[in-house]
């Protein structure tokens, strides 16, 4: 077992794995390399093993438990693949070693090459599965960026896709990238979703961590707080007057609820918890490990730490995930992301309503990990939460 003085370690409560990187698709926004999305190699079966039993050894595993296959078209490898691997990882955990985890299994796809076999796959498991589509909304929103390796759109086999989840029943959580056209078609962005609610379990937009990258198509920087302001509320507005009809939008229901939650008398620490060791764990396709974001890449930030592996804690076919929880790295990795979280504190208004996550950006756009606001900070947080109180305490100051 990890040194029970290490409290600063959480239970794992999400395993991110890379069954492999291949994509069919070359999104202009993705966070992979294009040369890494053309690699086909997999993630082996008993490396998923290896993992989870030393996840659960260590007595780490939390009593809910999230397996997201991500990063890479999951669909990319045939549902044969996926029935070994989690049938291996529900006879693990229900071994005779510890109290079992509730585990659920969950897969991103951009939905392209989704067929009745798949949708018997996703049937077969649906009593521990759940699933969410990638998709930009209408046509004409996600087709310029969303785009297979020859320069085509997405956009009809993706709906495709969709529309075989709905005919055999499978309901899907959706996930769209706002761009700078997504800005100017509220509208029509909410509707194409709106159409879907009934397929739907919630609905997320998703804005660019990187606001440098894209461009004016997909980036951003704090002089388009006014704009995002605008889309906030349009959309908040679009919801509820949606006629009877509920989209749950994930991002208005998660600030509303760190919003109340910062008036209790003990207001819970989000921005700590959101990146606390552990919690989240990242295993690529090769075995890289790391940790603090759901599906941080091991080349992110390569010689940041001197070793040329990013934040990777090391490979877990290399060596234990007990020596890599014990090992100087991951002590340094903390103490800069503890800086990080004592700044935002001490300086920004905004912190007990803060999800989390900015760490990194800190560093690459301040220089810095106490280094306050960032881009990111702004257009995600600071406006999303203004935009969110100040339309509740509108509804509350109408007549009833």
């Amino acid at each position: 077992m990890i040194d029970s003085r290490r409290v600063d370690l959480l239970p794992v409560e999400m395993i991110v794995l890379q069954g492999t990187p291949l994509c069919n698709l070359n999104c202009t926004y993705c966070d992979l390399s294009p040369a890494s999305r053309k690699l086909s190699h997999r993630m082996p079966i008993p490396m998923i093993g290896k993992l989870f039993s030393q996840i659960k050894q260590l007595e780490l595993l939390a009593d809910e438990v999230s397996i997201v296959w991500h990063s890479g078209e999951p669909l990319s490898l045939p549902p044969e693949y996926y029935d070994e691997a989690i049938n291996l990882v529900l006879a693990l955990n229900n071994d005779d070693a510890g109290t079992p985890a509730r585990i659920t299994f969950d897969f991103q796809t951009n939905a392209t090459l989704i067929d009745h076999k798949w949708c018997e796959f996703f049937q077969r498991h649906r009593d521990h599965l759940r699933l969410g589509v990638s998709c930009d909304g209408p046509r004409e929103l996600h087709d310029p960026l969303r785009v297979n390796w020859s320069g085509r759109g997405s956009h009809t086999q993706a709906v495709r896709g969709m529309d075989l989840l709905a005919e055999h029943g499978i309901k899907f959580n959706a996930i769209a990238v706002v761009t700078a056209e997504t800005l100017a078609q509220p509208q029509e962005f909410f509707d194409f979703f709106l159409d879907r609610a009934d397929d739907l379990t919630d609905f997320h937009f998703n804005i660019l961590a990187n606001h440098a990258d894209g461009g004016p198509t997909i980036g951003y920087s704090r002089n388009d707080t006014r704009k995002y302001s605008e889309f906030y509320r349009t959309m908040l507005s679009l919801a509820q007057s949606a006629k009877g009809r509920n989209l749950p939008v994930r991002n208005f229901s998660q600030t509303l609820g760190r919003i109340r939650a910062a008036t209790a008398p003990q207001p819970a620490e989000f921005l700590r918890a959101g990146t606390a060791p552990l919690r989240q764990l990242n295993c690529d396709a090769r075995g890289e490990i790391t940790t603090f974001y759901a599906g941080l890449s091991a080349e992110f930030l390569a010689d940041h730490y001197g070793d040329g592996k990013g934040l990777s804690l090391g490979n877990i076919e290399e060596q234990t995930l007990a020596k890599m929880l014990g090992g100087h790295k991951l002590e340094r990795m903390m103490d800069d992301f503890g800086k990080s979280h004592r700044h935002c504190a001490q300086t920004c208004d905004y912190h007990a309503m803060c999800p989390g996550g900015f760490e990194l950006t800190q560093l690459v756009e301040n220089g810095a990990f106490a280094s306050g606001e960032t881009t990111e900070c702004v257009i995600h947080v600071k406006t999303l939460t203004d935009a969110v109180a100040s339309f509740v305490s509108a509804q509350l100051r109408q007549p009833a």
